[in-house]
């Protein structure tokens, strides 16, 4: 067999153009990639051997492309090494946890990374089925909380809100920031049964309690600790309700 095509996904300049030359320089064939969006891109068109992921990125991180890869038939097999930063137990497990088959922490030794590059080319791991894909990878959320990130099933997600430029993730009694745009997460959270009630926020139709008009307008009360009120445009006022039976 011979050297191994290898996807790098980084988006430090730097680190990047470095694991690209010492793995160059070892004969394997490097695409680099500086972010998630453009590593799912390439993965459309291009089938490398392994991945290296940095988990740390904006907007699509590397959690969110781990997901990607084991759900998509076309990828599931790829051996794929997360490469970060964080050192925390949690992070190591949530990997693992995700499909992923080894985790190196920076900074880095490349003549390791490229050995154990080596070491899983050729190693194919067992290919995911229906159910697998269902169960794991597209449920579950990246969130950050306390300077730890989590993964969170979409189930438990309540609404999400965009406030002074950051977007939050709303669980029954837990707030978590996420890097992701409210626009990112309404379209991929759409299939969930989310839906965009307000320029502000997105709503879990599964946690809807009530729909109420305050002072003329229309309002949502979701089922959290407080039964949070929140505000819903007039044109989606008759989808709610065919949507949760009210």
């Amino acid at each position: 067999m011979g050297f191994p095509a290898v996807m790098v996904v980084d988006d430090d300049p730097a680190i990047l153009e470095m694991i690209k030359i010492s793995l160059q320089t070892d004969g394997m064939d490097v695409m680099p990639a500086v972010d998630g969006a453009e590593a799912l891109k390439l993965l459309e068109t291009e089938r490398p051997d392994v991945i290296v992921l940095d988990i740390m990125m904006p907007k699509v991180d590397g959690w969110m492309v781990l997901m990607e890869i084991r759900a998509n038939p076309r990828t599931t097999h790829i051996p794929v090494i997360m490469l970060t930063a964080k050192t925390q137990d949690l992070a190591k497990i949530l990997a693992f946890k995700q499909g992923a088959q080894q985790y190196v922490t920076k900074p880095f030794n490349p003549m390791e990374l490229s050995a154990r590059i080596l070491s899983l080319a050729g190693q194919p791991i067992r290919s995911a089925t229906p159910s697998d894909q269902q169960a794991t990878a597209l449920n579950k959320l990246a969130v950050r909380k306390s300077g730890r990130t989590v993964l969170l099933s979409v189930e438990d997600i309540v609404y999400v809100a965009a406030k002074n430029k950051s977007t939050y993730v709303y669980t029954f009694e837990q707030q978590y920031l996420t890097d992701h745009t409210l626009s990112e997460l309404a379209e991929r959270l759409d299939k969930f049964n989310f839906h965009r009630a307000h320029r502000s926020f997105v709503v879990n139709l599964n946690k809807v309690r009530e729909i109420l008009k305050e002072d003329g307008d229309y309002v949502v009360v979701v089922d959290n600790k407080d039964q949070t009120h929140l505000p819903v445009a007039r044109r989606q006022v008759r989808r709610f309700r065919k949507a949760v039976g009210i």
